[in-house]
């Protein structure tokens, strides 16, 4: 069993506009960005290969000043977020191997609890990063929950509501009333007229009392009409960013 990093590719980004760091040899895959509220501050999630076949990944805080480019020292030691990025503090999780990784992996007893929780700064910004054993994480992932269209939502301070939803793609033609995902990761894919093609939703979801893993999900969900990029507030919601040709 491999635990899967939820780091979910949306649109090829061809990196040809201004705004970017072009000098490194980098070719990014994926980018977002994210206002951290009360904050000049940026958060981008970024997906990227390089040569020999690197592959990087993760979230990485710049001032709204300055350009985007991948610094490796610089980004989160997290693989998702676990709340709402604020100015205060940054929340994330993710893994490591204690002799629960490849062969041993079924040899241990899982565990649901943090093995502990690393503290940093990262241009000012408190970051806080729960991390879990490899097996007790993997095994509270649940992948893809499913791949909805819906026919409207509603969008609160830390919630997005969304209502009418049909899973098209499954056997079974899931059929859900109303759907709430809690904001933080929030992936909003547009097209060149600015129409919402694809929002993709990482879900983490911990105990408050002690921080237990609950579950990780993904969903996928595409708009039934059209509905503009601004519909969407910034709090808590990833946009991508688009290249120009």
């Amino acid at each position: 069993m491999k635990f899967k990093f939820l780091f979910l590719s949306i649109l090829t980004i061809l990196l040809n506009s201004c705004g970017f760091d072009l000098s490194s040899e980098w070719d990014i895959t994926e980018l977002y960005v994210q206002k951290i509220e009360g904050s000049s501050k940026l958060l981008y999630k970024y997906d990227a290969w390089g040569g020999r076949d690197s592959h990087v990944y993760g979230f990485i805080i710049i001032d709204s000043t300055q350009s985007f480019k991948i610094d490796l020292d610089s980004t989160l030691p997290m693989y998702n977020l676990s709340e709402i990025p604020s100015k205060n503090k940054i929340s994330g999780i993710k893994h490591e191997c204690k002799n629960d990784c490849g062969d041993e992996y079924y040899k241990t007893k899982p565990n649901y609890l943090p093995l502990r929780i690393d503290k940093s700064k990262s241009e000012g910004i408190a970051i806080e990063n729960i991390v879990f054993q490899y097996r007790g994480l993997s095994e509270k992932d649940r992948g893809l929950r499913g791949d909805f269209v819906f026919e409207k939502f509603i969008e609160t301070k830390d919630s997005i509501y969304f209502f009418n939803l049909n899973d098209i793609k499954s056997v079974h033609k899931t059929h859900l009333d109303e759907l709430k995902l809690k904001k933080g990761e929030v992936y909003l894919s547009e097209n060149e007229a600015g129409k919402i093609t694809r929002i993709v939703i990482n879900q983490t979801t911990l105990n408050p009392l002690n921080n237990e893993i609950i579950q990780t999900v993904a969903y996928f969900l595409s708009p039934e009409s059209k509905i503009e990029s601004s519909d969407f507030s910034d709090r808590g919601i990833f946009r991508e960013v688009k290249a120009s040709k």
